[in-house]
């Protein structure tokens, strides 16, 4: 069982976020400019500015049309045709259900099921039968990789648990402050879903 993330691992997100910026706040970014997972501090914005961000980019619009990752399409469909069960574990607000499970429709992305972590301690308003889990309760989830993004998850995943993850690449998960020192097999930096797959095949293939 493989653990993929949403935002800027299935799909382009940070982009997206750039053009909303540049459309609200009339201010330029490059997605080298990210270096913070904080959005506050990438796109120098105040708490007024920031809520109002935060409401956009939760748009089922915005979130409807976003581009997949490059790649990221034909890895899962030969993972699932090798029989590897695909957990798409997500962030976003739990009312966001009904448009990521649109989304990966759209694009016929081949994966099992979609959990909603509380990764950030967001506290977002609970919607009926969608449950949000903890970080700590992916722990006695049996999966044997994670590919992720976001630091905080990152951290969490190398520093509590022993389940494999592929790291992609991106400004803001660059300096990565951690408490153990991972090794090759627990924590890999990977340029692209190209380089996940590889990474998949050599040390962490598994079926459902």
């Amino acid at each position: 069982m493989v653990y993929v993330d949403f935002d800027d691992v299935l799909c382009q997100t940070a982009r997206s976020f750039i053009e909303v910026v540049e459309r609200e706040f009339g201010r330029r970014y490059a997605f080298e400019d990210i270096h913070s997972f904080d959005l506050a501090k990438s796109f120098e914005l105040n708490p007024r500015e920031y809520e109002l961000l935060m409401v956009l980019i939760h748009n089922p619009d915005l979130l409807r049309v976003m581009e997949p990752m490059p790649g990221v399409l034909d890895v899962l469909k030969r993972w699932n045709a090798d029989g590897v069960e695909v957990v798409v574990v997500t962030g976003r607000p739990p009312a966001t259900e009904p448009v990521c499970h649109d989304w990966l429709k759209q694009h016929s992305v081949a994966y099992n099921r979609i959990i909603f972590v509380d990764k950030y301690g967001r506290a977002h308003e609970p919607v009926a039968n969608v449950e949000v889990l903890s970080p700590h309760d992916l722990v006695g989830l049996d999966f044997c990789l994670a590919v992720e993004d976001a630091p905080a998850m990152i951290r969490f995943l190398v520093e509590e648990t022993t389940i494999p993850v592929a790291v992609l690449d991106r400004p803001w998960n660059r300096s990565l402050e951690l408490a153990v020192t991972p090794t090759d097999h627990q924590l890999t930096r990977c340029e692209d879903w190209n380089a996940v797959a590889e990474h998949v095949t050599l040390r962490a293939r598994c079926s459902a």
